[in-house]
């Protein structure tokens, strides 16, 4: 794995395309949210997909994938795409474009997934369980691809998954549910589609 965060944005864009597309992405339902009533105003939530269990038992199904790419307010925003940024350009290179977009829609839907079987109530947005399905394919390097990253940067990752998976348990409003299903999805697919990589 390499160094991407010295790169130009020029340069950025063509390496990792996927990645570029997610953070334009979010950005473009972040502003359109915030001039649209806010994003943290339940009904323009609503309004922009945002996941909500009646509205998922009515057969609105996409509420499962269009919540990955909306925020609830700017710090919500802004750690999330921070974190994609520093996460996904090294699984981008891993996987590939096409696997790699499939890991991040996967994983977020298993978040949503997981936070509204468990907790039915409330309104729900944001990408962290897509970012903890990256978390999760580290881990899964970690522990059983030895040699695919230093160990040093291994435990690192380890140390700030505890970390996060705390401050998610002690910090009220945050969806430890949702993140706690992205991690797990990330760890077990990354076999499988690691697998489809090297068959390809």
């Amino acid at each position: 794995m390499f160094n991407h965060t010295q790169l130009p944005l020029r340069r950025f864009r063509s390496y990792f395309p996927v990645v570029t597309t997610i953070l334009l992405l979010q950005t473009v339902f972040f502003l359109l949210m915030t001039v649209s009533g806010g994003s943290t105003n339940p009904e323009t939530l609503l309004r922009f997909g945002a996941l909500e269990s009646r509205l998922l038992s009515g057969g609105d199904w996409w509420r499962l994938i269009i919540p990955i790419f909306l925020h609830i307010g700017v710090m919500h925003f802004l750690f999330n795409s921070f974190a994609l940024y520093l996460l996904g350009p090294q699984l981008e290179w891993l996987f590939g474009r096409w696997l790699f977009s499939l890991l991040y829609i996967l994983t977020g839907i298993s978040g949503n997934l997981a936070s509204i079987y468990i907790d039915e109530l409330g309104i729900k947005a944001g990408a962290s369980g897509a970012i903890y399905g990256l978390f999760g394919v580290y881990v899964y390097l970690f522990l059983f691809r030895r040699g695919s990253m230093d160990p040093e940067t291994g435990k690192s990752i380890l140390a700030l998954v505890g970390v996060n998976i705390v401050i998610s348990i002690l910090v009220p409003n945050i969806d430890l549910i949702a993140h706690l299903g992205g991690l797990f999805a990330g760890m077990l697919l990354a076999g499988p589609l690691l697998r489809m990589k090297k068959a390809g």
